[in-house]
């Protein structure tokens, strides 16, 4: 329940035409991740110091499609388990929006970790995640790098 609570409290309507990252993740994803993107144990994991590692090993398609089409399933970061629930956001933002949302968090909160030669995310790779049919549980086995089809 209070993940389901918490996972509500995370969606909300956006304004069109916004694209301000910061903005963005402050209004729409602080209520799980919190400022500074430190996670809440046991609801919502950290973002901060953990993608740019999880871009290594699920490639640069995994973050778009986790933001479009949401996640389900267990996952660990930093030896925490979480169980909760990533809702969709691919109805609530456009491609622009959800694209600077994922440079501010995998630049502001993992810039050290990054993949070598790491380019900002575009609205392109949004909009490709986005015609992708995937369900959340799909998703979740992008996590660890298995891609049916496709090296991304």
């Amino acid at each position: 329940m209070r993940a389901l609570l918490a996972s509500l409290l995370c969606i909300t309507a956006l304004p069109a035409g916004a694209a301000d990252g910061a903005a963005l993740f402050s209004t729409h994803c602080t209520a799980c991740h919190q400022p500074g993107g430190v996670g809440v144990p046991g609801l919502a994991p950290p973002l901060a110091g953990t993608l740019g590692e999880r871009l290594k090993i699920a490639g640069r398609g995994y973050l778009p499609r986790v933001v479009t089409h949401g996640m389900t399933g267990p996952i660990t970061v930093n030896g925490q388990r979480y169980t909760g629930a990533m809702p969709p956001f691919g109805a609530q933002m456009d491609d622009e929006a959800l694209a600077a949302v994922l440079n501010y968090v995998v630049t502001g909160f993992n810039g050290d970790s990054l993949p070598e030669g790491h380019q900002p995310f575009s609205a392109a790779e949004l909009a490709e995640a986005r015609a992708e049919k995937l369900a959340p549980h799909e998703v979740r086995k992008l996590r660890d790098g298995v891609r049916k089809g496709s090296g991304s």
